[in-house]
């Protein structure tokens, strides 16, 4: 059974993608989010199935699990899930900011949930036909295109991160040929996440999240399935490493 999945489906980018792949009714939706965060459900009466998921090691196996009894052949996959600031801690501007717990947090959120949402998915993904799979990275990410500093432990988290999906395409690769893996930035989107550094933002360069939602589709039809992974931006540009 042909299936899409959105992992982080609270965060507004995959709350929009939902509704735009809902609004198609190509195939049945899983929509993973943590219990009370999913999006408000305007989605009766469509293929969409929510599923709670407090992103423990045992929950993860358990949907992956599920996945397998249904037969799920999964065509895309978008794990959505990230944190930039939370209760007590912000990015920070310098070495004397850094904190253990923050960065621990930020950490766990950006890199090792994914990772760990892709290991416990990956004997689904390997026998799935052709799956297309995007996890939210982020430009400050890139080594090469850091010129300003700062934001050390987001920036490093997602550095960590593009380099464990690195592992991950090439492992996928072997496993299955016709995967193809995506480090995606989604650009400056009008959530939450973005919201109190918006001020620094052209208004025209702040996607909604419906827009956000339709790049990040197109970015994932056009990518080359070509064994490796992509790190690319919402125009489907190449970012550098």
């Amino acid at each position: 059974m042909e299936i899409d999945l959105v992992v982080g489906a609270g965060s507004g980018i995959g709350g929009a993608l939902i509704e735009r792949w809902a609004a198609t009714g190509k195939r049945p939706i899983m929509a993973v989010a943590r219990p009370k965060s999913a999006p408000p459900s305007t989605l009766s009466g469509t293929l969409v199935q929510f599923d709670d998921c407090d992103y423990s090691d045992p929950a993860l196996n358990a949907l992956a699990e599920t996945l397998r009894s249904q037969g799920a052949d999964i065509v895309r996959l978008v794990i959505c899930n990230g944190v930039l600031q939370g209760e007590g801690y912000r990015p920070e501007r310098a070495l004397g900011q850094l904190e253990l717990g923050a960065m621990r947090e930020i950490f766990e959120v950006n890199t090792f949930l994914p990772m760990r949402v892709l290991a416990s998915l990956s004997p689904v993904l390997k026998e799935s036909t052709a799956p297309r799979i995007a996890v939210l990275s982020a430009r400050v990410g890139s080594i090469g295109d850091n010129r300003l500093g700062g934001w050390y432990s987001y920036r490093g988290s997602k550095a960590a991160l593009n380099m464990m999906l690195k592992c991950a395409a090439l492992e996928l690769r072997r496993l299955n040929a016709s995967a193809k893996l995506i480090a995606y930035h989604p650009g400056t989107v009008d959530t939450p996440l973005s919201k109190p550094f918006q001020g620094s933002v052209d208004p025209d360069a702040l996607l909604s999240p419906s827009r956000a939602a339709e790049a990040l589709d197109q970015v994932l039809e056009q990518a080359a399935i070509d064994g490796d992974l992509s790190y690319l931006d919402w125009r489907g540009e190449a970012i550098p490493w």
